[in-house]
């Protein structure tokens, strides 16, 4: 029987890799959304990856959040890239990093409707 994400990682492991996600998803939409200009733009961004974790090629989501950090002239955060060899927090991670995501993307669609 495989265990869970959740029976594996511990929960201090747990609020650790969601500190991370939160701040650097926060870092790299604030970064990307003006080079996009537009919510739905970002919306394609999330379904991709998305789509990619619910298929479980989590390093392919690995791979597309490192490729988003050099769009947006960023280095790739180490954090991030130390996650890289540990399969089952990486998994946890692009789950952080998702939720995040979607609700970033919902305060700048909250934003845009504001400025109408």
């Amino acid at each position: 029987m495989k265990e869970s994400r959740d029976e594996v990682m511990g929960n201090d492991v747990k609020s650790m890799l969601n500190a991370i996600s939160g701040t650097y998803t926060i870092l790299l939409i604030d970064k990307l959304f003006p080079m996009l200009k537009k919510t739905s733009d970002m919306e394609d961004i999330y379904s991709a990856l998305a789509a990619l974790a619910e298929m479980g090629r989590v390093m392919e989501a690995m791979q597309m959040i490192r490729g988003l950090f050099g769009i947006a002239g960023e280095e790739y955060p180490c954090l991030i890239a130390s996650l890289e060899e540990q399969e089952n927090m990486q998994e946890f991670f692009v789950m952080e990093f998702l939720e995040d995501f979607f609700e970033i993307i919902e305060e700048y669609r909250l934003g845009e409707k504001c400025e109408i």
